[in-house]
């Protein structure tokens, strides 16, 4: 019954928050065919998450429950005035149908739900970087101050993107669950709100495409089933391995590194309890000069939801879809309408926002929360709604028959409204979340280019082989409705294969042919023997260009498109394609006059997509990894979730239309669908596997495992949140990365110690953690493994610790013998105790 209790308590605060919202939603989301009804919860969850930190960033507000529920009487204020079509009139006259509401209703409920029961048996918090989550949302929760401190590393603030945390954990506050409780609770909100927020984005690009009811909600399924539940192609791939069927040609063409020669034919449905679900997040793998294995991630959101960390990226998918669907209402509202010159020679693009001036604000308050909650993921939004931006101001101002020089002439004026809207945007998202960029710190220091590691276009398809279906789909659709002319897709072409070919060939030459180019490869090491680096260049190019030439050259086609395609939609007769009926689905009848249509929409979409996958070829970022793990981990992430868009619409659009040139696209969109579904066995299996079969005593308390596996340490945690003061410094012995069994005090209480999980604490500061953590490694060691007691004493008091623990970690770590501990802390007062033998024996002494 506390399960229970505590999944409801959760869903009625997320419900009110909705409730809250949808005034707003219904006015802001208005061009939308279910007018953002399907938006309304993930706006109320942000919009209260946003006016909680930031006045308690101003300190209006305090860091506890009522602090969270006045901000949310305040959201809701906010939205039923703005929520007014006229005064005294609220604007649930435009809800959607009842038969709507309740589909949607139940989808996410039972998404909830289901992610809920899998996180009940699979809660522990003690795994790859979980205790990392867990030590935020309990940092954050024991915050009582701005900034939150990071209980790693006293005396700083988190520099780390810690909105996502900030959110799970308000949701936890506001039900009165404990953030351990949270933990676990609110990826499973999150995870409905993932697949209902999908849903929404399939179900309005279908619709706003003019079709029927049920069409529309299978672009809101095939949405859902393409982001959230389906996996890459190596994800069925174990399954069908494990089940016997010989797939070995397959597996001998894709290389993905350890199958199938690692991989187990267990003839079981779920495969095993292991953990073979992992491979499939390192399909990618570049390979060293030397030959050396080199490490790429390519998570995709249904190993995320496996693996059960509640990391940035995992946190920011649903405000993702919030954004897109901010950028697609502009997108409709602005392509059916024209800016018009009196706005143009003020500069005011208010009008090209739902509500003006106040839809800037929240579309900055929307689009800028991916800075706050996963900074990778804000560039590819902002570009999206800077896009739906240029539709309203180009908008009956294009008037060009070719792609010349001299006639992009008219463009300029539009292009530097657009320019400057998209800046605005961008500088009112800076100010909006300034309190947290003020704080932040960063590893990422420019730009390397990538000479050495084209990806193996297999490896490709084994990631994205359902995208590159639909991606094909669309294109050879767009195609046949906007026929490009051949110079747009060949200077389409210049600029997406030309130029970073020409670029990655000049940096090579310079590397290569210049002292202080070969002095920049100096970290490269080459094989015994080699003396230069340019015959490798030249070697792993010519064998690996695949992906390269094709997905540049669908990132080409596409800009050719979506060029076209918008020289369409602002009228230029002679543009449209002869064969054009209105039966097509994309255009309107109206002569020389495009519909208000998706299509070009999508095609932004795939463009975004397809160039975030295409970047990792020509460029990646410099931080502390070295090479372009965390570069493709972060943008082939958001590239999973454009194409799953993308191809919802894709894949609905065609199958209703299977003859004449459509069957290409609807066979395509066929198959893809098919491999799609097929794949969503390794969600279900995966969640079998790692919850043991569903065997565990089922909790949602992330820390609860403690109580089993190491029960003094467990009463030590309790003991020190329940004596303890919210900013005591309990001292520990440094933490090793990845280690559940370190620095559990600080994880599972927030209470800060010295140093925790060093090499993380490197990673999010960057430069500045040399003089951050200066000095307290050598204190550590004189703390726990000196032979002075004055001297720990002194060292304690420096720091400003309250209490010093001692577990089996610190013994282990500093060879402390129980002789040696009594002689170190004479001077302590011994406050808690417990252990069954002197390998578990836990010790906590407050400093005096």
């Amino acid at each position: 019954m506390a399960l229970v209790g505590q999944f409801f308590a959760v869903y009625l605060v997320v419900q009110v928050m909705a409730a809250a919202a949808l005034p707003l939603a219904l006015r802001f989301f208005a061009a939308l065919p279910d007018r953002g009804y399907a938006f309304s919860r993930l706006l109320g969850i942000l919009l209260t998450g946003y006016c909680f930190w930031i006045a308690y960033s101003l300190g209006l507000l305090r860091n506890d429950i009522g602090g969270a529920w006045l901000a949310l009487i305040g959201v809701a204020i906010i939205s039923v005035v703005a929520g007014r079509r006229k005064p005294g009139a609220l604007a649930f006259s435009a809800l959607p149908s009842l038969r709507y509401i309740l589909l949607f209703e139940l989808l996410f409920l039972g998404a909830f739900a289901a992610w809920a029961w899998v996180r009940a048996h699979d809660p522990a918090a003690d795994h790859t970087e979980q205790p990392m989550d867990l030590m935020f949302m309990h940092s954050i929760r024991a915050s009582l101050t701005y900034p939150p401190h990071d209980a790693w590393l006293a005396g700083y603030p988190i520099s780390y993107y810690y909105f996502g945390y900030w959110l799970m954990n308000m949701v936890g506050l506001m039900a009165g669950q404990s953030a351990a409780v949270a933990y676990n609770l609110s990826q499973a909100v999150w995870f409905g709100l993932l697949l209902s927020g999908a849903f929404g984005i399939g179900y309005n690009l279908v619709a706003a495409a003019g079709r029927r009811f049920v069409a529309a909600l299978g672009g809101g399924w095939v949405a859902t089933l393409l982001v959230g539940l389906s996996s890459n192609l190596q994800g069925l791939l174990e399954w069908l391995h494990a089940n016997g069927v010989d797939i070995s040609w397959l597996a001998a063409w894709l290389q993905v590194r350890g199958f199938p020669e690692n991989a187990e034919v267990t003839r079981q449905w779920f495969i095993s309890y292991g953990w073979w679900w992992w491979r499939s997040s390192r399909v990618l793998a570049d390979v060293s000069l030397r030959g050396d294995h080199i490490e790429v991630i390519d998570e995709f959101p249904a190993f995320s939801y496996i693996l059960g960390d509640n990391h940035p990226h995992v946190a920011a998918m649903p405000f993702a879809m919030l954004a897109v669907a901010a950028a697609l209402v502009i997108f409709l509202q602005n392509s059916s309408s024209n800016f018009s010159s009196e706005s143009r020679a003020k500069f005011n693009f208010a009008p090209l926002f739902p509500l003006g001036w106040g839809g800037f604000l929240l579309v900055a308050v929307i689009t800028g929360s991916l800075l706050f909650l996963n900074t990778w993921d804000y560039p590819p939004y902002w570009l999206l709604t800077t896009f739906s931006i240029a539709v309203g101001v180009v908008g009956g101002v294009v008037r060009v028959k070719n792609f010349l020089p001299l006639q992009f002439l008219p463009l300029l004026p539009p292009l530097l409204q657009t320019t400057i809207a998209g800046l605005a945007l961008f500088v009112a998202a800076l100010l909006l979340y300034l309190p947290y960029l003020l704080t932040a710190q960063s590893q990422v220091g420019g730009l390397i280019p990538n000479l050495f590691h084209p990806t193996r276009f297999s490896q490709y398809v084994a990631m994205f082989a359902t995208a590159l279906l639909t991606l094909t789909a669309l294109l050879t659709f767009g195609w046949s409705v906007f026929r490009p002319r051949l110079k747009v897709v060949m200077i389409c072409l210049a600029l997406t294969l030309g130029t970073p070919a020409l670029l990655l060939t000049f940096i090579a030459w310079v590397a290569t042919g210049t002292e202080e180019g070969r002095a920049s490869l100096g970290n490269v090491a080459l094989p015994d023997g080699a003396s230069s680096y340019l015959p490798f260049i030249v070697e792993r190019w010519t064998a690996q260009p695949f992906t390269f030439l094709i997905v540049g050259a669908m990132t080409a086609v596409a800009l050719a498109l979506l060029w076209t395609g918008i020289q369409h939609m602002v009228g230029a007769k002679n543009f449209l394609p002869q064969h054009f009926s209105p039966q097509q689905g994309a255009l309107d009848s109206t002569p020389g006059v495009a519909a208000p249509t998706p299509l070009l929409f999508v095609l932004a979409l795939a463009v975004i997509g397809l160039g975030l996958t295409f970047t990792p070829e020509v460029v990646y970022l410099r931080d502390n990894f070295g090479w372009r793990m965390n570069t493709i981990f972060k943008f082939y992430y958001q590239a999973w979730l454009l194409f799953g868009l993308a191809g919802a619409f894709t894949i609905v659009d065609s199958l209703s239309h299977w003859r004449g040139w459509r069957i290409a696209p609807a066979t395509l969109s066929m198959v893809a669908l098919i491999l799609a579904l097929s794949s969503t066995i390794y969600l279900i299996a995966g969640a079998y596997s790692k919850t043991q079969g569903f065997s565990r005593p089922p909790t949602f308390d992330a820390s609860a495992y403690l109580a089993s596996v190491a029960p003094a340490e467990y009463g030590a945690v309790e003991w020190v949140r329940a004596n303890t003061l919210p900013t005591d410094i309990v001292v520990e012995g440094k933490g090793r990365s990845y280690g559940a069994d370190t620095n559990r005090i600080s994880t599972m209480t927030g209470r800060p110690t010295l140093l925790g999980w060093d090499g993380h604490e490197s990673q999010w500061r960057g430069r500045a953690y040399g003089r951050m953590a200066a000095g307290r490694p050598e204190a550590l060691q004189a703390i726990y493994g000196g032979s002075s007691p004055d001297e720990a004493l002194r060292l304690l008091k420096t720091f400003g610790a309250s209490y010093l623990y001692v577990g089996p970690w610190e013994r282990a770590q500093y060879g402390l013998s129980p002789t040696a501990e009594r002689m170190l802390y004479a001077r302590l007062e011994l406050v808690y105790e417990d252990g069954a033998s002197p390998d578990t024996m836990v010790r906590i002494y407050r400093v005096p």
